[in-house]
């Protein structure tokens, strides 16, 4: 499934409550492995930072994360190269 995503997507972002090292370490290795990166996909991987976030509600501890929908949806503008939807930089 990851490799059809690369294939038919110019660029694949993965999300994740974990850290380095997790899931997104491993699409980028397969990734790598298989070559895909020669093509030009673009790829990045959304962690949890290695700092402490207080406890709170989900909303305010993503936020301190960078991890809510805003920053995910800047990241995936920004890696398209996007600067508002419906116009490419």
């Amino acid at each position: 499934m990851i490799l059809t995503l690369a294939a038919d997507h110019d660029a694949l972002i993965t999300v994740e409550e974990g850290a380095v090292g997790g899931f997104g370490s491993h699409v980028a290795q397969l990734l790598a492995d298989e070559g895909v990166f020669d093509h030009g996909l673009k790829f990045r991987s959304m962690v949890l930072p290695d700092v402490f976030i207080d406890q709170a509600g989900p909303r305010e501890m993503y936020e301190v994360a960078g991890m809510n929908a805003e920053h995910i949806e800047a990241k995936v503008l920004d890696v398209m190269g996007v600067d508002v939807i419906g116009k490419r930089a």
